[in-house]
């Protein structure tokens, strides 16, 4: 009963972010968040392949994801609380000695848990390769003054692989499930990754495939982008505004936005010394010629800078503040 609730609670939050708008202040921004597999390369299915080889060798049935213990211990794996080889010797303890015969001389063949490691590691390494037009994204964003970081699920066997090849390298921080002991969607990893990168939600945008990954990271104010494509990544990207992520873009940005709030200061400056002028000239003995004329002049001055700031505020409307959905 519990879990029917939890799952439908889940899918009004997937519905409803679905529909949201999200508020995105450009000026705010400084966190790109990724995540790896679905996005930076495209989905595997290296572990589906590697039990379908095991149980062809060993004559065996492993279920898949309709057990208790099968998504146990797969959490144990990504949280990094056991690691691959001991993955696999718990599902040779589950699904393969209980069912060897007994009555023999010799007890059941030992299987050899590390030939079926560095299959697994083979089998990751051939079919992973890096998006190099995301890579070339991530490296635009770095010379736009942005921190890009990595945050995702995985295990020992693929974060191997992936060092190793340098996939990592391109990101200034990396947050992997299994080093780091949190798994998307549980909301304390996203806790932990902004308490890591010492920053507020609403400074950060985060890229992932899988919609309820997203959905945590809303909750906490940060921006959140589906990746489905690379066309449509990019047309999310035009639709902030940003498309060509020029060199020092973030510099850019700021230097618009600070014009913006040095234009409010005199405007708020101007209008606060023209109410005390304009107050002193009311005042009955108060209405000589020279507070007429100071009056008159704060008056002049007072318009130019609302004028000058409606203008300025319109721009930051335009061209730093705008909505996007999540896909």
């Amino acid at each position: 009963m519990i879990k029917n609730v939890l799952v439908m609670s889940s899918q009004k939050a997937i519905e409803k972010l679905k529909i949201e708008k999200q508020k995105v202040r450009l000026y705010k921004i400084k966190h790109w968040i990724f995540d790896f597999g679905g996005v930076l390369i495209e989905k595997t299915f290296v572990l589906k392949n590697l039990l379908d080889m095991i149980e062809a060798d060993l004559n065996i049935s492993i279920p898949r994801e309709d057990t208790s213990y099968i998504r146990k211990i797969k959490r144990g794996l990504s949280s990094g609380r056991i690691s691959s080889k001991e993955f696999l010797e718990q599902i040779f303890e589950k699904y393969y000695y209980p069912f060897q015969k007994k009555n023999g001389a010799l007890p059941p063949k030992k299987v050899n848990a590390e030939y079926y490691i560095e299959l697994w590691f083979d089998l990751y390494s051939q079919v992973t390769n890096i998006s190099s037009k995301m890579e070339e994204i991530i490296e635009r964003l770095h010379q736009a003054d942005y921190t890009v970081s990595l945050m995702s699920n995985t295990h020992d066997i693929h974060a191997k692989s992936n060092y190793l090849r340098g996939f990592y390298d391109i990101f200034d921080n990396v947050f992997l499930s299994n080093e780091i002991g949190f798994i998307k969607p549980e909301l304390v990893k996203y806790k932990y990754v902004l308490n890591k990168l010492d920053t507020e939600p609403k400074k950060c945008i985060f890229i992932d495939d899988k919609i309820q990954n997203l959905v945590p990271a809303r909750e906490l104010g940060i921006i959140v982008i589906r990746f489905e494509s690379l066309e449509k990544f990019k047309a999310k990207l035009n639709e902030l505004g940003i498309g060509n992520i020029s060199k020092d873009l973030r510099h850019k940005i700021k230097k618009k936005y600070k014009k913006y709030k040095k234009t409010k200061k005199e405007y708020k400056k101007a209008k606060k010394e023209y109410k005390k002028a304009k107050k002193q000239y009311l005042k009955k003995k108060g209405r000589s010629p020279k507070k007429r004329k100071e009056y008159q002049q704060k008056r002049k001055e007072y318009r130019k800078k609302k004028t000058e700031y409606k203008k300025q505020k319109n721009k930051k409307n335009e061209e730093l503040v705008t909505k996007i959905q999540i896909s």
